[in-house]
């Protein structure tokens, strides 16, 4: 079982919303070399069609891991292979329907849907030029047509679904965080006004006091006593001030970084595996630092990144919490660097025994900063 895990996560990554779609999908690819195999003689057409199979799955697994923008080279390639294969056999029309299927990841939607009718524009062509037989460009056009077509229409359905879920939270939030200005207001003006109240009152005692008279010292008890009464109501007005007050936290950080990366025209995502976003796992401390690091991370990538994408995985592993931010910016030079804020990132996530680890340069475009902390029961009142 291990090795087909380890088969599994070599060939597609781990942040795929239906992890076993992939394979399904490839049980249509036996038709187009199965019918080679029973029905040609020729060697050569074996040969070619073992290649053009081995080389589409490649493709096939490859786009998988790419960014959107980067689809269309392996469409484009997909096509090529479909091309020279529809000389070999009739069946190279369901690698033309696999090109058509990955349209749907092509963004925005009208580059996505032009794409697929530059598709069928091109079967057609070389149907039309090499006089293909009908029953090669038929298939070729109506279903490429079809699963494109759907494709593009779920996966559009699928992302207006996501943002407007991931608006309703963020809206929930920003609410929160806009309860918690409030509060802030309201205790900067309580204990200002109650501040200043008391410090004439302390004067006017202390001056009272200098006197020495009995009539000003029982004056300057009174204004103790006064101020005895103001404190007791400046804290009971306090407490009702911050009743269910509560710190900022990690989700509501990931709201805050959304639109601060949006201001800045850097795209941002995030995303939860293997772990309920509402229960995160983690108690109050670690919560809070949690966020703290992460809105340092969000500085770093602004001020120094040169970002366009940045990417947040929050998942459960092996008994800990990680919290994975990638960046496609230009990284830096040396990943054991104390700069950018990363050695007081550090501090603090060792205070709580988790560990911090970055990767820069090589194989990673950009930089990939992963946090890890155990995971605790979380405090009751986040």
């Amino acid at each position: 079982m291990n090795i087909f895990r380890k088969i599994d996560s070599w060939l597609l990554p781990r942040n795929l919303n239906e992890q076993f779609s992939p394979y399904v999908w490839l049980i249509y690819l036996p038709l187009f070399f199965v019918p080679v195999i029973i029905f040609h003689q020729e060697p050569m057409d074996l040969v070619w069609t073992l290649l053009a199979t081995m080389a589409f799955l490649g493709l096939y697994f490859h786009a998988y891991w790419v960014k959107s923008q980067d689809v269309i080279y392996h469409i484009v390639t997909i096509l090529l292979i479909a091309t020279l294969t529809a000389f070999v056999t009739a069946t190279a029309c369901t690698l033309f329907i696999y090109a058509g299927a990955f349209c749907s990841r092509l963004k925005p939607l009208k580059y996505a849907v032009a794409v697929l009718i530059g598709l069928l524009l091109w079967i057609t062509a070389i149907s039309w030029i090499f006089d293909f037989e009908s029953y090669f460009y038929m298939p070729a056009l109506i279903f490429t047509l079809i699963v494109g077509g759907l494709n593009i229409y779920q996966y559009a359905l699928h992302q207006n679904k996501q943002e407007l879920i991931l608006s309703r939270k963020e809206t929930q939030r920003l609410a929160q965080v806009a309860e918690r200005e409030r509060i802030a207001r309201d205790l900067h003006d309580l204990i200002g006004h109650t501040f200043s109240v008391i410090t004439l009152k302390a004067d006017l005692a202390g001056r009272l006091m200098d006197k020495g008279q009995d009539t000003d010292l029982e004056k300057a008890r009174t204004e103790i006593k006064q101020l005895e009464e103001i404190s007791r109501d400046a804290l009971s007005q306090v407490r009702e001030v911050v009743s269910g007050y509560r710190t900022s936290d990690l989700l509501s950080e990931l709201g805050n970084a959304k639109n601060v990366f949006g201001s800045v025209d850097i795209q941002f995502q995030y995303q939860f595996e293997n772990i309920d976003e509402q229960q995160i796992g983690l108690d109050s401390a670690s919560n809070k630092e949690l966020a703290i690091v992460l809105r340092e991370l969000v500085t770093n990538i602004i001020k120094h990144a040169k970002a366009t994408q940045v990417t947040v995985i929050i998942k459960h592993e092996d008994g800990k919490i990680v919290l994975a931010m990638q960046d496609d910016g230009q990284g830096f030079e040396n990943a054991l660097h104390k700069g950018f804020g990363i050695k007081g990132i550090e501090e603090r996530i060792q205070k709580l025994k988790g560990f911090v680890n970055i990767k820069t340069g090589g194989e990673y475009s950009g930089t990939l900063s992963e946090i890890s902390l155990p995971m605790t029961t979380r405090d009751p009142s986040l």
